[in-house]
């Protein structure tokens, strides 16, 4: 269990709807400007408390589907503004957001099931996407990404799929299916979808 893994019970977590995909073990780069987002880093920081990455903002029902995130470096931009890495801790369930007086979304999360699958049927998982992978780790700057857990299959693929350009839909999809290799068969489909528009002549 990590530092910020919980015990299946409901807490408050303040949110951080920001477009991007964050999984269990990927690791992901954040600049950060907004006062409310220092103030959370700030406050994350100084109590050893998680916050939680959501695509988007929740919905007209004050809920949505996020992960729990800790940081595990900092660093000044050139352009002076505070970067951060963050590692994806674990999907929770948010329901009950709202906005607080300086604008920073707050949700009730519970932690999202994770179950295990066959270990050798996540290995052919992660071999799948190997090449891939391969691929994107031969430019230095996401090489050299902190926090990178490329060891594990749940974990290389995970940070494949933060990597890749991905359509908002999909990145909820991924975020908010409980099976890993379901989340791999989804993203099996996509790149199937992709390939085949960029072969097509029209």
């Amino acid at each position: 269990m990590t530092d910020f893994e919980t015990d299946g019970a409901v807490e408050r977590y303040p949110l951080f709807p920001m477009g991007a995909l964050l999984l269990p073990g990927a690791s992901l780069p954040l600049q950060i400007f907004e006062p409310r987002y220092l103030m959370m880093v700030s406050s994350s920081t100084r109590e050893n408390r998680p916050f939680v990455i959501m695509v988007a903002e929740p919905g007209k029902d004050r809920s949505g589907q996020g992960c729990l995130a800790r940081i595990v470096d900092f660093n000044q931009q050139a352009n002076g503004l505070l970067g951060i890495t963050i590692v994806g801790a674990q999907r929770v369930e948010v329901t009950a957001a709202a906005k607080d007086v300086t604008g920073l979304w707050w949700g009730d999360g519970v932690p999202s099931a994770e179950p295990e699958a066959d270990p050798a049927l996540e290995m052919r998982a992660a071999l799948r996407y190997q090449p891939l992978l391969d691929a994107l780790l031969e430019h230095p700057y996401l090489a050299d990404q902190v926090g990178l857990q490329l060891d594990s299959p749940r974990g290389s693929v995970h940070q494949l799929m933060v990597w890749l350009p991905l359509e908002r839909e999909l990145k909820e999809s991924l975020l908010a299916e409980d099976s890993f290799l379901q989340r791999c068969a989804l993203l099996e489909s996509a790149l199937a979808e992709l390939s085949g528009s960029l072969e097509s002549p029209d």
